[in-house]
């Protein structure tokens, strides 16, 4: 047992990729900033890594290009006894992190290392944030705008929110601001299965209720059941998009004709041929 727990150990070590180490006590006028170049081997699902020393009670946030880092939340609150803040890299993260590099913001405790390492493998191009957060009494998960980096709209019919609450009896108000004018959703609008609570978004018009403003937020009150862990936001692709565009795809397959017009499935000799509607030749 004891060999098998010191394999195991290895095994993580070997599967880090160290970005930065040193003592930096970081305040909103002193961030820590990591060039691009340090997360060039970074993959979707890798777990991100901020470990510090002498926290005390305030807040860490992850920037890059001047704005949260996509996949991330505000203001993850940090406490005296805590070392460290993870989060786990989608692909809006990684595109962001390779293009911009990483800014470590905040105020009340000094940054040790920066790292990354094996993660989640549940992340996938349709993942806008995973993580977890502790959900309690009305408790608040907010999480980027930019989480949904690029998301074309129309080709998306909800959104699923994973959790590990194994049960339907929780409240969740899904929400872009506070007031029944941000609210998009409910527990009595919403599909509710053990494993998530997905919101239907065929009335609803995501890219205007985003518009004006910088976060997603997830509320919810665990009711008379115990407390739970939201792990994951994801997309769900809109089937008809899918087909639609499954269609114009083969529509747009390439077409070989010879000159006396038979189709050929590729070319294999030397001549002249007209491939999609264009005469090529072959030497």
């Amino acid at each position: 047992m004891i060999l098998s727990a010191a394999l195991f150990a290895a095994a993580v070590i070997a599967s880090a990729t160290d970005v930065w180490e040193g003592e930096h006590a970081v305040t909103w006028e002193n961030t820590l900033k990591i060039e691009a170049a340090r997360f060039a081997d970074m993959k979707v699902g890798d777990k991100l890594v901020v470990d510090f020393k002498d926290a005390t009670g305030e807040v860490i946030e992850l920037h890059s290009n001047g704005a949260m880092l996509p996949g991330t939340r505000f203001a993850h609150a940090i406490f005296s006894d805590q070392s460290n803040v993870e989060v786990f890299a989608t692909p809006a993260m990684i595109a962001s992190l390779q293009a911009q590099g990483l800014e470590v913001c905040g105020q009340g405790f000094t940054a040790t290392k920066v790292w990354y390492g094996d993660g989640k493998e549940s992340i996938d191009a349709n993942t806008a944030w995973s993580g977890f957060f502790w959900m309690d009494e009305w408790s608040t998960l907010e999480i980027t705008k930019n989480c949904f980096e690029g998301v074309d709209w129309s080709k998306i019919s909800a959104i699923r929110f994973y959790s590990e609450a194994g049960r339907t009896d929780y409240v969740i108000n899904v929400m872009t601001k506070w007031g029944d004018d941000g609210k998009l959703g409910d527990q009595t609008t919403m599909t509710m299965t053990n494993d998530y609570a997905e919101l239907n978004l065929s009335d609803i018009d995501m890219a205007t209720a985003l518009g004006g403003t910088d976060r997603l937020m997830i509320q919810c009150n665990k009711e008379g059941g115990s407390s739970f862990n939201f792990t994951q936001v994801e997309l769900v692709a809109d089937p008809a998009a899918v087909q639609t565009a499954t269609a114009k795809a083969e529509k747009t397959e390439t077409s070989i004709y010879t000159l006396s017009g038979v189709k050929v499935k590729d070319i294999k000799k030397k001549g002249i041929y007209i491939v999609n509607g264009k005469i090529v030749s072959v030497k």
